[in-house]
């Protein structure tokens, strides 16, 4: 389902970055830093030109989840909508055995209050300073980089103020950010959806299309006791969302990428690294579950890990699988010849050979291995002790990257602020076309083809009402946009920055994005904002919530 960005033994995952060459950036690809946004082609393509005031106002009303997601103010009264997925972890930290808001989903006005949500906090992005000369200048002097940042970050924080800064390394080094965020730590749930409604088809339809799921839902932010006011950064709610061909953007925090690996990084990724990662959780996976069969009490407590290891699972046997794509591979090996001729330097030519050599080291040694938590520990070290050997090679090949391309593309993602940008459409997948769009219809259809049988069962108030429902209301609906785990809950905004969507996923052939994008079959899946708007209305008569969202109040 769903774009879980970051867990915890993924930190641990190498990436060796720097950025795709322009010869390779298809138009709609790419995860933009907002001071970097491809102007000259949004022009070209679509005859868009965004003001600085419309970037400024996406910024603004784009907050990042510490959960693990992104969300957006929907109101101006510090209304924010994201994912249930996103939601999840905080609406189980407020449930009980004897009281569960995940399995029914939570209504602020049955409850008769918003919940605070248990150490959750958000952050929206104040401000950005590039400090690259400061920082380059504390290398050339061979100082303390980390400690540097740090000073730099306390120097642009302000705790009375709600104010934090974070450090922000692009381009594997070549540039460096501090970004400056305001930080809302009283976050109160107001609705959630119920569980099965939110996920429905459960992990048979995880990262698939088309889809059917009402992933979404809604917090509060207070400050000092009040809702704050956010009328100045909202995005408007479209009820009618987005259409066939419509140009639609992105602004979330995408989690992290790999796409700058270089080809024999990736064949170590592909021969021993991901395997043993995808043999990892697949264990983790059954662990859990035997626990879970223990008793009600512990299938309560770990239901949302095991929610989330197995949405890893799905997510990097994907990836494995991509790496398995000797067509795609055969691109990525181009492209590193690519730079090697454009620049002309047998310095860059051997740091290539150099790190092909070191990955081959590993294959050597761990290519074969069978997993244990030894081996895999084990492994990872060598990694760690591979990545600071090959630094020097990634510095000559980053500054051929920079001499020869610049920074003109975008910079592997790092859960910081991104602007994404494509347009609703279907694709091909094998000898069938998919469709833009799911609607209610559908899902009532897929729910009767399987009987009401779980995991495509509806909860009674849905199938109470579906004399009452506009069964061609769009559901789900993909675009074009480049997305990865982190941009969960991020807001499908159209040229007038209104919300038409909700991302929660992305289809089954997007799983390999986190080495490359391919805009044929590539798609993020959201949901839209008509199918908000009619649940919300018919099914949940929850009038003042549609009021707040339709009009602003």
């Amino acid at each position: 389902m769903q774009f879980q960005p970051v867990i915890p033994f993924a930190l641990a995952v190498m990436a060796f970055g720097a950025t795709l060459p322009e010869s390779t950036t298809r138009p709609d690809e790419g995860m933009w830093l907002f001071s970097k946004l491809p102007l000259k082609k949004l022009k070209e393509k679509y005859g868009f030109e965004p003001t600085q005031e419309w970037v400024d106002h996406v910024r603004l009303g784009s907050v990042r989840f510490d959960t693990g997601g992104s969300g957006s103010f929907v109101s101006p009264n510090g209304l924010v909508m994201t994912n249930h997925h996103v939601a999840l972890e905080t609406i189980q930290k407020i449930s009980t055995p004897e009281k569960d808001w995940v399995e029914p989903g939570f209504s602020s006005r049955l409850y008769g209050e918003e919940v605070p949500g248990k150490d959750l906090t958000l952050k929206q992005l104040v401000d950005v300073k590039d400090v690259t000369e400061q920082i380059m200048q504390v290398k050339a002097e061979e100082g303390d980089v980390e400690a540097a940042l740090d000073e730099l970050c306390q120097e642009h924080s302000n705790a009375d103020e709600h104010i934090v800064a974070e450090p922000v390394t692009l381009y594997d080094g070549n540039q460096y950010r501090v970004y400056v965020y305001h930080e809302y730590d009283d976050v109160r749930l107001v609705f959630a959806p119920a569980k099965q409604v939110a996920f429905y088809g459960g992990d048979f339809d995880n990262f698939t299309y088309p889809r059917y799921c009402l992933d979404c839902a809604f917090f509060r932010v207070y400050e000092d006791g009040k809702p704050v006011d956010s009328s100045k950064w909202y995005f408007k709610f479209k009820t009618d969302g987005a259409k066939k061909d419509d140009l639609v953007f992105v602004s979330g925090h995408p989690g992290g990428t790999e796409r700058s690996l270089t080809y024999d990084e990736m064949v170590m990724h592909r021969d021993v690294w991901t395997r043993l990662v995808v043999d990892l959780l697949a264990n983790n996976v059954e662990v859990i579950k035997q626990q879970m069969e223990q008793s009600e009490r512990a299938a309560f407590a770990l239901r949302d890990q095991y929610f989330g290891m197995m949405n890893s699972l799905k997510a990097y046997t994907g990836h494995l699988r991509g790496l398995r794509d000797d067509e795609r591979m055969a691109l990525i090996k181009a492209r590193d010849e690519e730079l090697i001729e454009k620049s002309g330097k047998e310095e860059v030519k051997n740091a290539f050979a150099a790190i092909r050599e070191k990955m081959a080291e590993l294959i050597e040694k761990y290519g074969e291995a069978e997993l244990s938590r030894e081996v895999f520990g084990e492994m990872r070290g060598a990694m760690q002790a591979a990545t600071k050997a090959c630094e020097p090679f990634k510095t000559i090949i980053n500054k051929a990257r920079f001499d020869v391309y610049g920074d003109a593309n975008y910079p592997d993602a790092t859960f910081t602020l991104r602007l994404a940008y494509g347009t609703v459409k279907g694709y091909e997948a094998g000898t069938t076309k998919v469709a833009p769009k799911t609607t209610v219809w559908g899902l009532f259809e897929r729910n009767s083809a399987f009987d009401n049988e779980p995991p495509f069962d509806l909860p009674q108030q849905w199938l109470d009402k579906k004399g009452a429902l506009d069964l061609d209301t769009p559901f789900n609906f993909v675009c074009t946009c480049d997305i990865i785990g982190g941009n969960s809950g991020s807001p499908i905004l159209d040229r007038d920055a209104n919300v038409v969507g909700l991302v929660f996923d992305g289809n089954i052939e997007s799983l390999p994005g986190n080495y490359w994008f391919d805009e044929e079959v590539n798609r993020c899946v959201g949901v839209h904002t008509a199918i908000m708007i009619e649940a919300l209305t018919k099914v949940y008569e929850e009038k003042d919530l549609v009021g707040e969202l339709t009009g602003g109040k």
